[in-house]
């Protein structure tokens, strides 16, 4: 198994290296444009020159090397940050199990507390770090959240690693979510290094590949770092020495995360500048003149479901909403599924949670940028949630269908769970895109952080009412209802788009 886990990362180092290589196969970094207007390389795909727009600055004045190198800099002190806070999140997912164990539960809403702990305390912190970006600038903000991340996780695995009742970790979940608040304060910075460059969806599609990549590392070295102990119990057994026990190896675990989290905060705090963004009234002068931008401009201040800013948010929101509820389901009780029902151990789980995030990376890297330029965030938003629908529903049939002695065949959850993987990538960066579009530059944290607090909720209610609808009526009402919910969500995306094309 543990050859079985070095190839697989190591073919997706490979799929990552064959990806950079498509998307940018001279490695040498072209000479920035001078460009006279604004309003007229607003997310053009291309400049006068025919060149791509990322090549071009949007900022008046001629912009110098120095600050060029400052800005790729610290979009990837960004994208680094967010792959390692996510590794927290995702070395979680096979030791759930191993937890739930810890702790003495069975399946049903005090299992599914464990995932819902954290989006609970995250849900103060979403109205808090995004909105407080807005006045004092991102970097501040996400440093410290990310060391709150950090220092909320050692706080979990003391917890583990003294015994301590189940309230005091949830409590410490609870709290590591409210520190927590820099994923949606990271896109809104993004969002403004990107309004500059022409880069929006290209940022925003490199962020959703680094927080993929955390779901090809994460797993495998969640698995791989908590099987260390059954080494060590084989080693001391031929000794005689005491044996250690599992919360020594589940505290261990947490505390790799933690650790993950506070390099996170030291690279943003190193190595960012923090972005200056646009007053609102250049932003308005920059796009006032519509009529002279190219179709196929990624133009900022247009709401893809709404013709107004409200209505496109909350159509949005709601989708996005839909989807999380979904996605929690999943990752709550798709580890517990692969145990219960096909018979896999932790370190198995792991594996396959790193074989299942290089489809992601794939599609991630060759299909969701392509398909986000040519069709348009919408378009890769419906997809994706129909992959993902699909995915869910195909659980929901696996574990009806499976023989109680026996339980689904593992074969037919991997391929249910491919095709959910395939959806992710396709839907992540669209729903950032479409709100962005629909935003100020002085509001962008505000409305990224209520999208992550309606997100949250989903993620809060989810687990528990999920979890009893597992308890009582088996994975597959669960799987089913959370399936179809997504369905739902790609039925308001088309019809939010055909009447906002109707309007038009």
């Amino acid at each position: 198994m543990m050859k079985f886990g070095i190839k697989a990362v190591h073919i997706c180092l490979c799929l990552q290296m064959a990806a950079a290589f498509i998307q940018n196969p001279v490695s040498m970094t072209p000479p920035p444009i001078k460009v006279v207007s604004t309003a007229k390389i607003i997310g053009c795909q291309k400049n006068q020159l025919g060149l791509p727009a990322a090549t071009a600055y949007i900022q008046d004045g001629e912009e110098n090397n120095g600050e060029f190198q400052q800005r790729k800099r610290s979009v990837s002190a960004i994208l680094s940050s967010s792959f390692l806070n996510l590794l927290g999140f995702t070395m979680a997912g096979p030791i759930t199990p191993a937890l739930g164990k810890h702790f003495d539960l069975g399946v049903g809403a005090s299992f599914g507390s464990l995932t819902s702990a954290y989006p609970a305390g995250m849900l103060f912190g979403l109205f808090l770090w995004p909105r407080l970006s807005d006045k004092i600038g991102r970097k501040p903000i996400i440093t410290l959240s990310l060391l709150g991340s950090g220092i909320g996780l050692l706080l979990q695995s003391m917890v583990i690693r003294s015994n301590a009742p189940l309230a005091y970790f949830l409590a410490a979940r609870a709290l590591t979510g409210a520190l927590a608040g820099s994923g949606p304060v990271s896109k809104a910075y993004l969002a403004d290094v990107g309004y500059k460059d022409g880069e929006l969806p290209r940022y925003l599609a490199l962020r959703d590949a680094a927080c993929t990549m955390a779901f090809i590392v994460g797993p495998v070295l969640g698995g791989l770092v908590y099987d260390v102990r059954g080494m060590v119990i084989k080693w001391l057994q031929g000794t005689g020495a005491a044996l250690p026990s599992t919360s020594n190896s589940l505290a261990f675990t947490i505390a790799v995360s933690a650790a993950a989290s506070l390099m996170a905060s030291g690279l943003v705090g190193f190595f960012v500048n923090d972005a200056k963004k646009l007053k609102s009234k250049e932003m308005k002068e920059a796009t006032k003149d519509t009529s002279k931008v190219d179709e196929s401009s990624e133009e900022l201040i247009s709401c893809p479901l709404g013709t107004s800013m409200w209505t496109g948010v909350a159509s949005v929101c709601l989708v996005s909403f839909l989807f999380n509820i979904g996605d929690s389901t999943f990752h709550a009780f798709f580890s517990a599924l692969l145990r219960d029902g096909a018979g896999l151990k932790t370190r198995g789980i792991g594996m396959l949670y790193t074989l299942l995030a290089c489809i992601s990376f794939s599609v991630s890297t060759l299909g969701s940028g392509f398909i986000l330029k040519t069709l348009g965030p919408v378009a890769a938003c419906a997809i994706g949630l129909g992959l993902i629908g699909s995915g869910l529903l195909s659980f929901g049939a696996a574990a009806w269908t499976g023989v109680s002695s026996i339980g689904p065949s593992l074969g037919i959850l991997t391929a249910a769970a491919a095709i959910y993987y395939a959806g992710v990538p396709l839907y992540g960066p669209s729903v950032p895109t479409m709100l962005l579009r629909c935003v100020p530059s002085s509001e962008r944290g505000a409305i990224m952080g209520l999208d992550s607090a309606i997100n949250t909720v989903g993620r809060i209610i989810s687990p528990l009412f999920m979890g009893e609808i597992y308890r009582r009526f088996g994975a597959g009402a669960a799987f089913g209802l959370a399936g179809s919910l997504v369905f739902v969500g790609m039925g308001t995306t088309l019809y939010r788009r055909f009447l906002v094309l109707k309007d038009a």
